[in-house]
């Protein structure tokens, strides 16, 4: 079985666990933490998929990771850790974390939008696009902003898989190609 189809597999469980119980925001926000940790820290999944590693260690290890060791993980998420981990599938989880956002965000009418800006952007002009955003998707509008200095100035608005890219940089990418092309057309 391909590791999409687990991972879809395992999060429609999970959500709907958590649905259940009571805490699928709060894990949706474990979720978010588990795939940044996982993405930035390579040796969290080598210690998941190492097999002298005990069950239990590779949950603590979860646990850790998306708390800090500060707050308490959901019941939901310890059960789904050590389900998880249990049945082998510690190497799915960055994908199994990411599909049960996809599903969260699903459920519950939410966008992911994501502006990418060459120099920091003003309170102002940040509202009023995420106002815009807003108004045309109809729904709550999770937002992320950050900062890019290799675009050259403009801006990339990602939204729900959509790119618009107002970039120096992708401008620059696209005159670039149409010079080609025509140029290719002329030999």
């Amino acid at each position: 079985m391909n590791t999409g189809t687990v991972s879809v597999r395992y999060a429609k469980a999970l959500l709907q666990y958590a649905v259940e119980q009571g805490d699928d925001r709060q894990v949706y926000l474990e979720m978010q933490t588990l795939a940044e940790r996982m993405r930035a820290v390579r040796a969290i999944h080598d210690r998941i998929t190492d097999p002298t590693v005990s069950v239990s260690d590779k949950c603590s290890l979860l646990e850790t990771a998306v708390t800090d060791g500060k707050d308490a993980l959901s019941g939901s998420s310890k059960a789904f850790f050590k389900l998880a981990v249990g049945a082998g599938r510690g190497d799915c989880l960055l994908f199994m974390a990411v599909s049960y956002q996809d599903l969260y965000r699903l459920r519950n009418g939410i966008v992911p939008v994501q502006l990418i800006t060459a120099t920091p952007v003003g309170d102002e002009r940040r509202e009023r696009l995420k106002k815009l955003v807003e108004n045309v998707e109809h729904g709550s509008v999770e937002w992320t902003h950050s900062v890019d200095p290799s675009i050259d100035g403009g801006f990339v608005l990602l939204v729900d898989g959509f790119r618009l890219d107002a970039s120096v940089a992708g401008k620059l990418q696209r005159i670039r190609k149409e010079l080609i092309e025509k140029n290719n057309r002329i030999i």
